[in-house]
């Protein structure tokens, strides 16, 4: 079974020739068993501390300037395309995926605005004289941000921008290849993004921008925004949580690890692995990333190389649970 004959427009029943082989390339059983036992953990994690477990408002996102309607929408037309072409297998595979790295995502922003509540304990003093053992590396990250904003007009947006075409790309690009190569990438993004959570409880901190401003003003204006936010938690608690943390939910303040970066090195990696063009092109946007991270005073420069060992560890753990679907997938000759 190739991937040709797994996007055929018409499907015969003869395609999935035993139940497993429908379970292994077809139901994402591992996107799924990750984020309902990470869903699990989360309501555990709720119920022990007393916190409720809240969901985004409809004006959540506006910080970011972005619109729930942008990703909804191309959702919906790769549904409908999806549906007209009859690529079933496809589009089940999709809306399962879809379902859970929703859940992911919804448990991964409760459990960091959760951070303060859970280990209130802070250790951005300790980051920050990290920071000044390697100065030298942040005045550079600073200069980066100037030189790269006066190249580019919208320079101020790249921080963002940059990390929403690598996941875009990635996605395109490596559903054109072997479908197993694609679960691996989204199933590595979905264990960053439950990995980071947990780790924000360790030796959590806010960031480097409650001790000097970025040279970023639009990254500035909305770490003010999200530290509003958790000053507000700090000094309301639990009740506050309850009544306004669903406006807040996007806007949870965390810099340990750097999940910015962790993600990006995700695609970063498959990229350069499976589709060598794609990893060339990331390249200078990944180096921009981990400088930026910094040069926003979003990230100690510490928390960018949690961050990397974040993603060495993701990584491990997908390649350790997709090698027997791989070697069925191989016995059964294709490539």
């Amino acid at each position: 079974m190739n991937f040709q004959s797994f996007t055929t427009v018409k499907e015969p029943p003869s395609l999935w020739n035993s139940r497993r082989e429908f379970f292994l390339f077809v139901v994402p059983v591992h996107e799924l068993a990750l984020a309902f036992g990470f869903l699990l953990m989360g309501l555990m994690i709720s119920f022990i501390y007393r916190i409720d477990f809240i969901f985004p408002s409809a004006s959540s996102l506006e910080f970011t300037g972005m619109s729930y309607a942008v990703p909804l929408s191309l959702i919906s037309a790769l549904a409908l395309y999806l549906t007209m072409t009859r690529q079933v297998a496809r589009l089940v595979y999709y809306a399962a995926a879809a379902l859970a790295y929703a859940i992911i995502l919804i448990t991964h922003f409760n459990i960091k605005i959760w951070m303060s509540l859970v280990n209130p304990k802070l250790w951005d003093d300790f980051y920050w004289k990290t920071d000044q053992m390697v100065r030298p590396l942040i005045d550079i990250s600073f200069a980066v941000h100037k030189i790269v904003d006066l190249v580019l007009p919208a320079g101020e947006h790249l921080y963002l921008f940059a990390f929403l075409a690598m996941f875009a790309s990635s996605i395109i690009v490596h559903s054109a290849q072997r479908f197993i190569l694609f679960r691996k990438v989204l199933f590595t993004a979905m264990l960053v993004h439950v990995l980071g959570a947990l780790s924000y409880l360790v030796m959590p901190a806010v960031g480097p921008f409650i001790f000097e401003h970025g040279v970023n003003a639009l990254e500035s204006a909305r770490q003010e925004h999200m530290y509003g936010g958790y000053r507000a938690l700090l000094a309301g608690g639990r009740p506050w949580l309850a009544s306004e943390g669903s406006g807040f939910l996007f806007a949870a303040v965390a810099a340990m690890p750097s999940l910015h970066v962790a993600s990006s090195a995700v695609f970063v990696f498959y990229a350069w692995k499976h589709a060598r063009w794609l990893g060339l092109i990331y390249l200078p946007l990944f180096a921009f990333i981990i400088f930026e991270a910094m040069a926003t005073r979003w990230h100690y420069w510490i928390d960018v190389v949690a961050g990397l060992a974040l993603t060495a560890l993701a990584v491990a753990i997908t390649a350790a649970l997709f090698r027997p679907i791989e070697a069925f997938h191989a016995a059964r000759g294709n490539p």
